[in-house]
Formats: C-alpha cells, sequence, structure tokens
C-alpha cells in the first residue's frame, strides 16, 4: 500500500547539524545519470545501462564501472567522464523542490547565531569533485567547507565512512552529537543509518515504501515543507520542522518537552 502525504501533525527534530547527500537530494539528476549511462554502453555490449540505472544509485561511479567494465575503471578517466556530464547532460537534471532553500538557511543561522560561526551543514557525495562543484553551481551554491566527495574516500557507500568523516570534520563526532543525514538512495540510507544519524528519505528516485524500508526515519517528496523553527545557542542545536511527510517515527512526531518548554 502507498504511503500518503500527513499535513496534520508536524514531525520535529533537533540536531547539531546537517549532512546532505548531492544527486537526487539536493539536485535530481537521475534523467542526467541515466543518459550517462545509456551513452556508456553503446560502445560496451557487456554492460547493461538499464540495470546499472535501476540498481547503482547512490554508489560511486568507479565502483560501479569497475563492475561492470573493469578495463574501463581508471580513477582519472572516470572523473573525467563524471565531470562531463552536467554539460552533456544537464538539461535532464533539475533542482529538488526546497533543497536549496534549506540549505541556505542551515548557512545563515551557522554564520550569524553560533558561537564560532563555523558551518553546520556539510555535503557528502558519492559523486566526483568536478561532477559535484557543477551541480552545485547549477544550482548557485557554494561549495561547504565540509565537501566529502568520492575522491575522498576508500569506501563508498553504502560504506559509512564518508558519513562519518564529515560528523569528524564538522566536529560532531562525539556518539552524543545528533546529526541528520538527508538521502534519496538505499545504499546512502544505509551509510547515514550506520554513522548513527537521524535519516531524513526523499523520495526522488525511489518510492516512499523503498525509502522506508532502506531505513529512513523520515519520508518525504522533497524538501519544500521544510523550516529551522530556531536555534538554541545554549544547547548547539537547531531545530527542524516538516509539515508534509509520507512517513515518519512516532519520535518525531512527539513534542520533547525540555526543548519546548526552554523556548516557551
Amino acid at each position: 500500500m502507498s504511503l500518503k502525504v500527513n499535513s496534520k501533525i508536524p514531525a520535529a527534530f533537533y540536531v547539531h547539524a546537517a549532512l546532505f547527500d548531492c544527486d537526487g537530494t539536493l539536485v535530481n539528476s537521475t534523467g542526467a545519470i541515466s543518459e550517462f549511462w545509456r551513452e556508456f554502453a553503446k560502445t560496451r555490449p557487456h554492460v547493461d545501462a538499464e540495470e546499472i540505472i535501476k540498481t547503482s544509485h547512490g554508489c560511486r561511479t568507479y565502483d560501479v564501472i569497475a563492475k561492470w567494465s573493469p578495463d574501463d575503471a581508471e580513477e582519472k578517466q572516470v572523473s573525467e567522464w563524471e565531470g562531463s556530464i552536467p554539460d552533456s547532460f544537464g538539461q535532464y537534471a533539475k533542482p529538488i523542490p526546497g533543497a536549496v532553500e534549506l540549505v541556505r538557511k542551515f548557512d545563515e543561522i551557522s554564520r550569524t547565531q553560533t558561537d564560532n560561526k563555523h558551518q553546520r551543514w556539510a555535503i557528502i557525495t558519492s559523486g566526483t569533485l568536478p561532477l559535484a562543484s557543477k551541480w552545485l553551481k547549477l544550482l548557485e551554491l557554494e561549495k561547504p567547507e565540509c565537501f566529502i566527495t568520492a575522491e575522498r574516500v576508500s569506501s563508498g557507500k553504502p560504506d559509512p565512512q564518508g558519513y562519518l568523516t564529515a560528523r569528524r570534520d564538522l566536529g560532531y563526532d562525539a556518539p552524543h552529537a545528533r546529526v541528520v543525514v538527508f538521502e534519496d538512495a538505499p545504499a546512502g540510507i544505509k551509510a547515514g543509518k550506520d554513522a548513527g544519524a537521524i535519516i531524513v528519505g526523499i523520495c526522488s528516485t525511489y518510492d516512499a515504501e523503498k525509502v522506508k524500508s532502506s531505513g529512513a526515519d523520515i519520508a518525504v517528496q522533497d524538501l519544500s515543507s521544510f523550516e529551522i523553527e530556531g536555534y538554541n545557542a545554549a544547547t548547539d542545536e537547531f531545530k527542524v520542522v516538516v509539515k508534509d511527510y509520507l512517513y515518519a517515527k512516532e519520535e518525531f512526531t512527539t513534542r520533547r518537552k525540555s526543548i519546548v518548554e526552554g523556548l516557551a
């Protein structure tokens, strides 16, 4: 049974930092990436482009090529291919609704209301630096201080290495620190979960049932109904509210009295 949007009881959570995937989370690049794989497979009969499109979203391109076409698995070449995707197929990509606004709000509060003025958000993507940088340019977003791309990890998603690295770089790797991961793919959701994060699953690539069963704590169609209602300097926490969601665990629809009463 499909999940329906719930807009009656807002879901809310409190976090010290936000970690964003890129493809499928900030930008809907599925069409562009799909066209790349179809073009790649035209001269490689051993490569099944449609199977790759169905199964590899959220994984590093290098890892996928190493599996399907090992002779092409050369890091510099793969990086160049990826970097060409926005130029060749960018017309198939578009921003995820609400994503740019939410990132900018985290950035604004980080720079104006926190003690050290350091960013409390990061991007962790399976894409290479050339690819991710061009998507950010398309979105008119500046590169964050913490920008984890495929080149920075030895093990890609679903391994949690990228998200654990971001937690450490931002200074929120302690067990009690609360971070949220925004993801769309099962591989990324698992990586975020294994990094100890709250998971917001965006149903841009997979349906809500798949996102939920992969481990998302909250499942949404996009990021358009998210609001940062406040930042508590005493606890160094953002209060994030989402009004429209497809699924949310009960703990995120129950008020946390100690914080709410403290702000009342």
